[in-house]
C-alpha cells in the first residue's frame, strides 16, 4: 500500500513541555483523516509538523514516500512540500479578487491560468463572485475560495485547519460535501483537524483522535464509534452516561450491577473496584409490558429531534439512567432493558481500561528544552499562508470529562 503521510515516532517539546509524543501515523492515497481531539490535545501542533511550519523533536515524517522531517539533518521546508492548506480565518489576501488568489497560486506556467481558476471556483460553486474581493463574501463564500486556491496549487495532500469552526450550520453542512467531492474528483488525500463528530461522520475514512499528546486511537468512524477506547471517545462519539459505578464479581467475570441484574460490558475490565459507565442511547429502553425488566420511574420525558428522551430513575437507588425511544413514556413507573453490548466501562481516573499513560506532565522527557517555532523567509505564497496556523483562536471550546462522586454519581448529561 502506497501512503501519502507515513509518521513514526514523532514527538514535539515546546517550553519544556512534551506536546506530542510517539505518533505513528499512516494516511493511504486518497483516503481523508480527521484528526480530532480536545483543545491542547495536539492536533494543531500535529498539523503543522506536517506542513513543516515546524520541526519534530523525535521520529520521522515521509510524504509520499520522500523523508521531510527527521528531527536531525533532514528537514524540508513548508514552501517545497508541494501541499494544499485551508485555514480556520479564511487568509485569502484582502487586496485581490477571488478569482486572483486562486491564479496566483496555480503552478508556474499553467494555460489559461484564468480559465484554470475559474474552473475551480465554479467547482466549489462561487463563480459568480469571481471579482468580488473577501470582504464582500460571506464567511462560506470565503472559505469555498480558500479551498479552490488550496487546490489550485495542485497537491497530492490537502491541510484544512479546523475550516467550518466560524460558519453558520447551513453552511457547514454544504461546504462538507462540497469539500469531500472535490476532495475525491481531484484524487488527493486530505488531513482534517476538527472538534465536531459531524466531520467524522461526513467526511472520514479514517479518524485519530488525540489525547494528551498522544494518538489514543485510530480508526474507521464506525469501528470507534463500536469500540470507543476512552471516556473523551465515548462522549465524542455520542455516548450517554460517565456514572461511577461499582466493579463486582459475577461468576468468573467482572460486572456491574444495575437493578440486580449483572452486566459485563464488552472488553476488558476497568482495574480498580469502581469504573466510569457510558452507554449508547438505544442501549437503555423501555420494556414492553409483560416481558419483564429492571424497575424504573420515568422522570423526565422531552422530545429530540425524532424521539424521545427519557430520564430513569432506578427502584430503590439513586442511580439514575437515561435513555431513548421512538414513543413517548407517562412519567411514573416502567421496566427497562438494558444491552450490555451497548455499555462501555473504563477506569474512573479517566483512561480506558487498557494500560494507558494519560499524565500529561511529561516536561521531564523533553530535559527542560524545545526548539522554538521554525518559519522560512523564501516561502512565497505558502510562508503568507502559515500564519494563519500561529495566528489562530485557541482555548475555550475543549469539553471536559464528567465527574461523579459517592457510590453512584448522577448521569451529568442525561
Amino acid at each position: 500500500m502506497t501512503f501519502c503521510l507515513d509518521i513514526k515516532g514523532a514527538g514535539r517539546c515546546l517550553g519544556g513541555r512534551e506536546i506530542l509524543r510517539g505518533i505513528d501515523l499512516t494516511l493511504p492515497e486518497g483516503e481523508f483523516l480527521v484528526l480530532a481531539g480536545e483543545s491542547g490535545s495536539g492536533k494543531t501542533t500535529l498539523l503543522r509538523l506536517i506542513a513543516g511550519l515546524d520541526r519534530a523533536d523525535a521520529g520521522r515524517i515521509s510524504l509520499n514516500g520522500a523523508l521531510v522531517d527527521d528531527a536531525g539533518r533532514v528537514f524540508l521546508p513548508a514552501e517545497q512540500r508541494g501541499l494544499g492548506m485551508v485555514f480556520q480565518d479564511f487568509a485569502l489576501w484582502p487586496h485581490l479578487s477571488c478569482l486572483e488568489n486562486v491564479t496566483l497560486a496555480l503552478p508556474p506556467g499553467t494555460p489559461k491560468r484564468n480559465e484554470a481558476a475559474m474552473a475551480l471556483l465554479t467547482r466549489l460553486r462561487v463563480e459568480g463572485v469571481a471579482n468580488r474581493r473577501p470582504a464582500q463574501l460571506s464567511g462560506g463564500q470565503q472559505q469555498r475560495v480558500g479551498i479552490a486556491r488550496a487546490l489550485a496549487c495542485r497537491p497530492r495532500l490537502l491541510l484544512l485547519d479546523e475550516p467550518f469552526s466560524s460558519l453558520d450550520l447551513e453552511s457547514r453542512e454544504l461546504l462538507r460535501e462540497e469539500l469531500r467531492e472535490s476532495v475525491r474528483e481531484a484524487g488527493i488525500s486530505a488531513v482534517l483537524v476538527s472538534h465536531d463528530p459531524e466531520d467524522c461522520w461526513k467526511l472520514a475514512d479514517q479518524v485519530a483522535v488525540l489525547e494528551h499528546g498522544v494518538i489514543r486511537q485510530q480508526g474507521t468512524p464506525m469501528s470507534l464509534w463500536q469500540r470507543p477506547s476512552s471516556p473523551y471517545i465515548a462522549r465524542f462519539t455520542g455516548a450517554l452516561g460517565g456514572i461511577r459505578v461499582p466493579v463486582v464479581s459475577h461468576g468468573e467475570a467482572a460486572a456491574v450491577e444495575i437493578g440486580g441484574h449483572f452486566l459485563s460490558p464488552p472488553g476488558a475490565a476497568p482495574r480498580g473496584e469502581m469504573a466510569r459507565l457510558f452507554w449508547r442511547g438505544d442501549a437503555i429502553r423501555p420494556t414492553p409490558t409483560g416481558q419483564g425488566g429492571i424497575a424504573a420511574e420515568a422522570v423526565k420525558v422531552s422530545f429530540e429531534a425524532g424521539r424521545f428522551h427519557i430520564r430513569w430513575q432506578l427502584a430503590g437507588q439513586e442511580l439514575h439512567l437515561s435513555g431513548y425511544s421512538d414513543r413517548p413514556v407517562q412519567p411514573g413507573p416502567h421496566n427497562i432493558t438494558v444491552d450490555p453490548q451497548g455499555l462501555f466501562w473504563f477506569d474512573v481516573k479517566g483512561g480506558c481500561s487498557r494500560d494507558w499513560d494519560t499524565d500529561s506532565n511529561v516536561s521531564h522527557r523533553c530535559g527542560g528544552m524545545g526548539r522554538g517555532l521554525h518559519h522560512h523567509s523564501g516561502g512565497g505564497a505558502f510562508h503568507r499562508l502559515g500564519k494563519g496556523f500561529a495566528g489562530r483562536r485557541r482555548g475555550g471550546r475543549g469539553s471536559g470529562h464528567p465527574h461523579g462522586g459517592g457510590k453512584f454519581s448522577a448521569d451529568p448529561h442525561s
